[in-house]
Order: structure tokens, then C-alpha cells, then sequence
């Protein structure tokens, strides 16, 4: 015989709020479904803008050209290649053969020759044209007092040696006989304009550095006029087709001008 249950009593407002906020009546554990799940958009989206940004860059790097002309990944193993040769004892040989090493431009200069003399130069002989042969630049062999034999030197040079200037600050004492025979003594000195001499008359001629001749090319005259003249003279060539005879003029610095200036032709002493 089972004993009759007593009627439930109705739920309270209260416990009907609390059951549906969470809590269950008299302890009865309340079992709620699991709320479905949202797929992660933005997660997703952001991870696929990384790989394509990445993968637009890893392109342009494989497509851009290096300094050279080649891939950045051709490039490298082409560096690596040449570190390599040149470490070793012919690696100047393997570089070379290496069909993508570049040449370098190389420059060669001509060497000066012994005598400091530029590579271009004329070829002569001394005073004759059997003389000995050398190879002089042109600027010395037109300059006055040059020894250099040339075929046709006045084309070479331009015409005949211009008029030098000459000064002459003594005249010292020989014992000769004036106006037999004059020659110049150089100082070695010079200011620009003109050179530095004495004028020597009948000295020795280890002591003449150039000889003062007539305009026929002789010393003495032989009508027993001077060498010195009033103008500039057309000197004859002593040794033709050279610039050892030219043509000058002698100024007396010393004098304050109580002597006027002498045109004269002078051949310079060159030696043997």
C-alpha cells in the first residue's frame, strides 16, 4: 500500500527567475546546450593577407635583376664563385675563364724614355746629316742654339729662329784685337726676356759659349767691316738645316743706354 504524495506546490515567481538565470530548484542541476560556434572570420582573413603580401614580395625579388643583369639567386652563386678563384694560387686564371667575369679596362701608358723625353719625338742626326743619330722632341730641335740636323728644318719649325735678345752686362779686358774676333761668355742667368753674357773679344774658345759672326756666317770680315750691325740680319746658316745660327740682338744694360743695341748672328758652341 503506497502512501499518497502530497500535491506539489506551484513554483514562486522568485525560484522561476532564478531557475531561468542559472540556478536550479531544490539542487537539481540545470543541463543547458552548448552555444553552436562562430567561425573566425577575422582570424582567417588576417592570416590570408599575410601570406599573399608575403608571396607578392618573394615574386618581385625572384623576378627583379641584379646589378649584373642576373637574379639576385643567379647572382650569389656567381660571387661566391669568384671569392673562391680568387683565394686560390690561379684563381686569376679561373676568373678569367669564367664566361661571366667582366674584363677590366686597362690603360697602359708609354714610358718616358732614359733622357725624361716625352715618347713622340723627331728623328735626327748631330750638326750633319752623316752625324750621330738620336731621337730629339721637336721643341728641341727648333729651339736657337739646337745642333739637331733635319732635313727641311724650317718647315719642321715653322721658318727660320726668331730674333733672341741678349744682354750684356761686361765686357772684360782679353788683350785681342777689337773687332777681330767676339764671342759670348754665358752667366747662366736670365730674366725672361733675355739671356745673360759677357761679351769677350779674341778669348780662348773653351770660354765662348757662342760665337758673334758677320751675316755672311764669318767671324772676321773680310773688308774689314763689323759684325755687328744696325739691323736685324738674314744670318746664313753656319751648320744648314740646324738652329745653331740665329739671330739676335745685344743690349748694354750696364751703359744707361750710352750704347744702342747691336744686331748680330751668333752660332752656338756646342762642342765637337
Amino acid at each position: 500500500m503506497t502512501t499518497p504524495q502530497s500535491p506539489q506546490r506551484p513554483p514562486r515567481p522568485d525560484e522561476v527567475l532564478a531557475f531561468h538565470n542559472g540556478d536550479t530548484l531544490e539542487n537539481i542541476p540545470v543541463i543547458r546546450a552548448d552555444p553552436p560556434q562562430r567561425f573566425p572570420w577575422k582570424a582567417t582573413t588576417a592570416g590570408g593577407t599575410v601570406a599573399i603580401v608575403v608571396g607578392v614580395c618573394a615574386a618581385l625579388l625572384l623576378r627583379h635583376p641584379a646589378g649584373d643583369g642576373h637574379s639576385a639567386d643567379a647572382a650569389a652563386p656567381h660571387v661566391r664563385a669568384t671569392h673562391s678563384a680568387a683565394g686560390t694560387p690561379d684563381g686569376k686564371a679561373a676568373a678569367s675563364s669564367s664566361p661571366t667575369a667582366a674584363s677590366p679596362s686597362v690603360v697602359t701608358t708609354p714610358p718616358p724614355s732614359s733622357a725624361g723625353k716625352p715618347a713622340a719625338c723627331v728623328h735626327v742626326t748631330y750638326k750633319l746629316p752623316g752625324g750621330p743619330a738620336s731621337c730629339e722632341a721637336k721643341e728641341d730641335v727648333c729651339s736657337p742654339g739646337a745642333p739637331w740636323y733635319v732635313t727641311d728644318i724650317q718647315t719642321l719649325c715653322g721658318g727660320p729662329a726668331p730674333l733672341q735678345a741678349i744682354h750684356v752686362i761686361s765686357e772684360p779686358a782679353t788683350g785681342g784685337d777689337p773687332g777681330s774676333f767676339y764671342c759670348l761668355a754665358w752667366t747662366g742667368s736670365s730674366d725672361g726676356a733675355g739671356r745673360d753674357a759677357s761679351l769677350l773679344m779674341n778669348a780662348p774658345g773653351y770660354q765662348c759659349g757662342a760665337d758673334l759672326v758677320g751675316a755672311d756666317g764669318s767671324a772676321i770680315q773680310a773688308d774689314g767691316s763689323s759684325v755687328f750691325q744696325a739691323s736685324p740680319p738674314v744670318c746664313a746658316d753656319s751648320y744648314p738645316d740646324t738652329r745653331m745660327t740665329y739671330p739676335a740682338v745685344l743690349d748694354f744694360p750696364n751703359d744707361g743706354g750710352a750704347q744702342p743695341p747691336a744686331y748680330v748672328c751668333v752660332v752656338a758652341d756646342v762642342g765637337a
